[in-house]
C-alpha cells in the first residue's frame, strides 16, 4: 500500500474531516448518556509536520497552516467547532512542538468524556505501533486489526449510542468504492441506530454520483452529505475536494456542519472562482 497519512496530515481534508467529527461528538455529548466511539483507520494518533514527508508534500500549507494564521478577531467570530479545534492543536503544539498535529483518535479522545469509549482500529503493523505509543488513554482499546474483519464484532456496542468514523486508504477502493458501501451496508443492518460518518476523495464528480446512487440504492435513510470543494470540479490538481457522508446525523448537526463549512471555505479555497461548501439530505427521513 502506497498511503501514508503523515504526507497529507493537516491539509484542507483534514481540517474538514477534524472540524466536523468534533461536532458530531459535541451532539453526542449534550446527552447524558456514555457513546462508543469506533475509528477505524486510526493512523498514528498524532503527526509532525515539520518532519520531511509533511515537509515534502507541504500540504498543510493549505489547510491548518492558514487557520493558525489568522488574527484572533478573526478566530474569536468562527463557529464553535472551529475554535475548539484550533486550541486542541495549539494544546498539542504547546506540549509537542510546533510542528505537531493531531490525528482524529487524539481529537476524539479530547472532546470525549470520562464515561464514554473508543475502539481504534488500524492494520499497517508499523503505524500501529506508533499508535500505541501515541494513544495512552484508559478509554481506549487499540486493535491491529482490518476493520472489514474487527468492526461487526464492537458493534452494537453496549452503549447503544455512539459514531464510526471511516476514512480508509482509497488506494484501496475502486471506482465508486463498492467495498465500503457494503461495509456500511452491513454494519448499518447490525447498528441501524448508530451514527456512521465516511469521508471521501473527491476527485472526479462522475465517480462520486455514482457512489451517491449506490448508497441510495442501499435503502439507508438519513444520509447528509456534507462538502468542501477547494478547487472547480473540472481542475486537474488530483484532489478538489471532499465529502462527509454522515448516516443518522445527530440532532442539528447538519446545521453545524453548514456554519462551519461555509465559514472554512473563503478561508481555504485555491481559487478567487470555482469551488464550493455544501450540506445536503441524501437521502432523508
Amino acid at each position: 500500500m502506497n498511503y501514508r497519512h503523515h504526507f497529507h496530515a493537516g491539509n484542507f481534508a483534514d481540517v474538514m474531516k477534524h472540524i466536523l467529527l468534533l461536532q458530531i461528538l459535541n451532539r453526542l455529548n449534550a446527552k447524558d448518556k456514555p457513546y462508543h466511539y469506533v475509528d477505524t483507520h486510526g493512523g498514528a494518533g498524532k503527526y509532525d509536520l515539520s518532519t520531511s514527508a509533511a515537509q515534502k508534500s507541504g500540504e498543510f500549507l493549505n489547510g491548518i497552516h492558514r487557520l493558525v494564521k489568522l488574527d484572533d478577531s478573526i478566530i474569536r467570530n468562527a463557529p464553535e467547532g472551529v475554535q475548539q479545534y484550533l486550541k486542541i492543536v495549539e494544546k498539542m503544539r504547546e506540549g509537542s512542538g510546533r510542528g505537531a498535529y493531531p490525528g482524529s483518535p487524539w481529537f476524539a479522545l479530547e472532546n470525549m468524556r470520562d464515561m464514554d469509549k473508543a475502539t481504534i482500529f488500524e492494520m499497517q503493523k508499523d503505524v500501529f505501533q506508533q499508535l500505541y505509543m501515541n494513544i495512552r488513554d484508559r478509554r481506549a482499546g487499540l486493535h491491529e486489526r482490518d476493520v472489514y474483519e474487527g468492526l461487526f464484532g464492537v458493534i452494537p456496542p453496549k452503549e447503544k449510542r455512539g459514531l464510526v468514523m471511516i476514512d480508509p486508504p482509497y488506494e484501496l477502493e475502486r471506482k465508486d468504492f463498492p467495498q465500503l458501501v457494503d461495509l456500511l451496508t452491513v454494519a448499518h443492518r447490525k447498528w441501524p441506530t448508530g451514527c456512521f460518518a465516511v469521508w471521501y476523495p473527491i476527485k472526479d464528480r462522475a465517480m462520486i454520483d455514482r457512489f451517491e446512487k449506490k448508497m441510495m440504492k442501499t435503502g439507508i435513510r438519513r444520509q447528509l452529505v456534507c462538502e468542501i470543494c477547494v478547487w472547480p470540479d473540472d481542475t486537474p490538481v488530483g484532489l478538489n475536494g471532499c465529502g462527509l457522508l454522515v448516516i443518522n446525523p445527530p440532532w442539528k448537526f447538519s446545521e453545524d456542519a453548514d456554519e462551519a463549512l461555509q465559514w472554512l471555505f473563503p478561508h481555504l479555497r485555491m481559487t478567487e472562482n470555482g469551488g464550493h461548501a455544501a450540506v445536503r439530505w441524501l437521502v432523508g427521513e
